[in-house]
């Protein structure tokens, strides 16, 4: 989940990565590009705050969204718990109520949030 590099793997959204800052620190860049709703879309991210392997916080620096995401990882039983927490705007979604977002914004993320998890639990 913290290593960008593999976000190609689990995140249907992003096709590559750049690391323009390869250490995982606050300040740290990437560079995403990847499709959404049809449209060839670049952004970058910049790292807030790591507390590895518990909590990631970036702010989404350019590109179509602007705002904030955050990962939180806390142990639970035999697996881990996973909270996850975006905002911020998009110039794609303009107009658009966010009741019409935020469904298929949340399936798209559970989704990609069992692939990280088929991932993980595939490892030897």
């Amino acid at each position: 989940m913290f290593d960008p590099a593999r976000e190609p793997e689990w995140i249907k959204m992003v096709r590559a990565v750049e690391l323009i800052d390869p250490a995982l620190q606050p300040g740290a860049r990437v560079r995403r590009t990847g499709e959404v709703f049809g449209r060839d879309l670049a952004w970058t991210t910049q790292v807030e705050a790591v507390h590895f392997p518990h909590v990631l916080a970036m702010r989404i620096l350019d590109g179509p969204f602007t705002g904030t995401m955050r990962y939180d990882v806390q142990r639970s039983g035999d697996g881990s718990r996973v909270r996850v927490r975006a905002s911020g705007e998009s110039s794609l979604l303009a107009g658009i109520p966010a009741a019409f977002v935020t469904g298929p914004l949340k399936a798209a993320l559970t989704a990609d949030l069992e692939r990280l998890k088929s991932l993980v639990e595939a490892r030897p």
